[in-house]
C-alpha cells in the first residue's frame, strides 16, 4: 500500500450483521462446521478490498448510492453504501443471489433511508 492512500472504515449495520450471523450459522451446520469459518474469511477478504477500493462494487441502478460485491465461491452479494465525508462504508445487507429481487430492493431502500 502506498503512502497517502485512503483506507475507509467498514462496518455492518445491525440488520446486515444479523443476516451475516444467520448465514454463518447455516453454513456451520451444512454440511460441516468449517463452512461458516470459510464463509467469514471470504467476507473479510471482500471487506478488506472495499476498504481500499470502495467503488469497485457494482452500482445498484434501482437505489442511488448502493453498490454490491459478490462473496467469492458463495451465492451471496454484499450490499453497501459509501460515506465519503466520514470515510466509512456501511454494509446494509448480505443477500442470497436467488432470493427475490423486489424484496431486496424494498429492504435496501428502508435501510439506506435510515442511514441518511
Amino acid at each position: 500500500m502506498e503512502s497517502g492512500e485512503i483506507i475507509y472504515n467498514f462496518r455492518f449495520d445491525t440488520e446486515a450483521q444479523e443476516e451475516l450471523a444467520e448465514i454463518v450459522e447455516y453454513y456451520n451446520t451444512h454440511p460441516n462446521p468449517d463452512n461458516g469459518k470459510r464463509f467469514l474469511i471470504k467476507v473479510e477478504t471482500v471487506t478488506d478490498l472495499l476498504r481500499m477500493w470502495p467503488e469497485v462494487g457494482s452500482i445498484l441502478e434501482a437505489i442511488d448510492g448502493v453498490r454490491s460485491f459478490p462473496i467469492p465461491k458463495y451465492p451471496y452479494r454484499l450490499y453497501y453504501t459509501i460515506f465519503r465525508d466520514t470515510l466509512e462504508i456501511i454494509a446494509i445487507s448480505v443477500y442470497h443471489t436467488r432470493q427475490d429481487l423486489e424484496t431486496l430492493i424494498e429492504k435496501l431502500e428502508r435501510r439506506k433511508a435510515r442511514l441518511g
